[in-house]
């Protein structure tokens, strides 16, 4: 009988630690390989005013010019878009900005 308690109480346990993760509502992702990276932040990031787009088409070719690395941007990208919001553009800026700057890069 004790033994039956003590492997109730483990699943019970291993069931309160796990579910949270499985019921969280997972962002649709962008998906990477049909956009260019200028159309992946501009839609993933919800640019909306005129500066946005272009910021969004300069960091682009700043990739695609080798002066700031893809990793970068993709962590960033990340990063604002989980933040929860529904305007992620400015986190996106303000961050790639700092980290952009701790590797000696002006955007």
């Amino acid at each position: 009988m004790a033994t039956k308690a003590v492997i109730f109480g483990f699943v019970a346990c291993l069931l309160a630690v796990s579910t949270p993760s499985l019921l969280r509502a997972a962002e649709p992702p962008v998906p990477r390989e049909s956009t260019n990276l200028a159309e992946r932040l501009k839609a993933g990031l919800k640019a909306r005013l005129p500066e946005e787009f272009a910021y969004a088409d300069r960091v682009a070719a700043l990739v695609e010019q080798g002066v700031l690395p893809a990793k970068l941007v993709d962590t960033a990208f990340a990063w604002a878009r989980k933040k929860g919001v529904d305007y992620p553009f400015p986190y996106f800026r303000r961050v790639l900005e700092i980290q952009a700057a701790l590797v000696g890069i002006k955007i």
